[in-house]
């Protein structure tokens, strides 16, 4: 027979609070993906993306400026591949970044879901002074997605954000060098990055989170060629990335305990809202995650169906790219 509900089975949190317009909606069954052999669901994916700007954060104080897209984004990039009326397409795509110039940020991050794998890229804008143009890297803790497929969808992506640009003349300032704008698809590389590897067929999302945070980290102000040596099969050891998972369950048990309105020790002011509403004086990164983004001055977060893992490593790799 099945367990009976209880009050803390159906309770809920909301991160960064119930206010916001586009907080993740988590209950207890969000965390179960954090028990040991479980992949990582796309709900709890983007709650961690979220908390690693806040101020409890080893990144949240960081100068560098960087727009991290949610986990549904790269769908929408390989979407654009299969539409019928692409103009059509792109231009509603293009309020993911509204009121921001993806040429203009240093660093683009988010995640690719494919096959119940997760890796990571990440694109990197040349400084003003650089000959060379945008370099996208690719991060796989299993090197288990076809990189090459994964390069077009992002490639495309670029060339047409840049077209927009140029047709429309809608951008600013110019951050890249003139000689390299006038020929910037054909100034985009490509980079599969050699990366430590999980041990284990269930740890991937940890080793994309923390690929996230330890690049944030370390990263300069901009990338340049010879800065890819900060990457390598010994950039950290394998342990320090699943050893997450402990980390973000302890986490979310506390969040949940401080939110519980049963708990005595909860206040008007726990040390849960702090960590749930506070802002870094500094926040300089900015997180595009709405299905149908709206205009906000910080993080946004939406609350779909997460996209649930077993803990068998995928078999099969056919057209994983491709659209219907």
């Amino acid at each position: 027979a099945e367990k009976p509900t209880t009050k803390r089975d159906a309770m809920k949190i909301y991160y960064p609070s119930s206010e916001h317009s586009n907080s993740i909606e988590l209950s207890h069954d969000d965390i179960k993906c954090l028990e040991p052999e479980s992949l990582l669901s796309s709900t709890i994916m983007n709650f961690y993306i979220m908390y690693l700007q806040g101020p409890m954060s080893s990144i949240s104080t960081q100068r560098g400026k960087y727009h991290i897209f949610n986990t549904y984004f790269f769908k929408k990039l390989e979407a654009l591949k299969s539409k019928v009326d692409k103009p059509s397409y792109f231009l509603n795509l293009r309020r993911w970044w509204k009121g921001i110039d993806i040429f203009q940020k240093p660093y683009i991050l988010f995640p690719v879901h494919a096959d119940t794998h997760w890796s990571l890229v990440i694109i990197c804008m040349p400084a003003k002074e650089d000959q060379s143009g945008p370099i996208i890297l690719h991060l796989d803790s299993l090197k288990f997605h076809n990189s090459r497929l994964i390069f077009s969808v992002v490639e495309r992506f670029l060339k047409q954000e840049w077209n927009y640009l140029k047709e429309n003349g809608s951008l600013a300032e110019c951050p890249i060098r003139e000689t390299v704008w006038k020929k910037l698809p054909h100034k985009i590389e490509k980079k599969p990055i050699a990366v430590p590897q999980q041990e284990n067929e269930f740890d991937c999302g940890l080793f994309v989170l923390y690929y996230m945070q330890r690049f944030i980290e370390e990263a300069p102000e901009r990338l340049h060629k010879k800065d890819l040596s900060m990457f390598g099969k010994t950039w950290f050891q394998p342990e320090e990335a699943s050893a997450l998972r402990k980390k973000m369950k302890t986490l979310l048990h506390q969040l949940f305990e401080e939110a519980d309105p049963s708990n005595d020790s909860t206040s008007e002011q726990t040390a849960c809202q702090l960590l749930l509403e506070a802002k870094p004086a500094n926040n300089v990164m900015e997180l595009a995650t709405s299905e149908h983004p709206l205009e906000v001055s910080s993080a946004e977060i939406t609350s779909q169906k997460p996209l649930e893992g077993t803990s068998t490593r995928p078999t099969s790799f056919e057209h994983p790219l491709e659209c219907s």
